[in-house]
């Protein structure tokens, strides 16, 4: 089991909280990354503020990262 602690909406337009889950155990075909930092573009907040009318909660975004293998 590999718990993920990251920050994420709970909401439509929710503040970013402290989030934890389970990521489950790496495949054969996955790789495992630390993340060291991770950018938020406006995309993200239309995600966090359910602009498009498709997004789920509870909501991790960030998908510019800078990490480690």
């Amino acid at each position: 089991m590999t718990v993920i602690k990251s920050y994420a909406a709970k909401e439509a337009g929710g503040e970013l909280e402290l989030y934890e889950y389970d990521a489950g155990e790496l495949q054969p075909e996955d790789v495992e990354v630390r993340v060291d930092y991770c950018g938020i573009c406006h995309s993200d907040l239309s995600m966090i503020d359910n602009e498009w009318g498709f997004s789920q909660y509870p909501l991790v975004a960030g998908h510019e990262v800078i990490g480690r293998v």
